[in-house]
């Protein structure tokens, strides 16, 4: 639906549809094994997850905002921090 809405320019669809489906993946995703199973400690979630979810979600708006679009230079910043945060993981 992504991808259908982009090709239509209806870019505020896409983009919706994209943050509806993170929020749901926090609140369900996240949330429905907790409320299953109880409480879960989150050994591994660390100051740099953290960071790098808030920069993440701070320059996609940022980014989205001006002129409504993403362009080539953003999304190579927005995939550059993803390769990035990869590679720390696996480091």
């Amino acid at each position: 639906m992504t991808i259908t809405s982009a090709r239509k320019s209806e870019f505020d669809m896409a983009l919706g549809n994209i943050i509806g489906t993170n929020i749901f993946n926090v609140c369900i995703v996240l949330g429905l094994p907790i409320v299953i199973y109880g409480d879960m400690a989150l050994t591994g979630f660390g100051l740099v997850d953290i960071i790098i979810l808030f920069l993440s979600s701070f320059l996609l708006f940022w980014f989205a905002r001006s002129e409504r679009t993403i362009s080539r230079r953003e999304a190579i910043i927005m995939i550059g921090i993803f390769v990035f945060y990869y590679a720390y993981l696996i480091i």
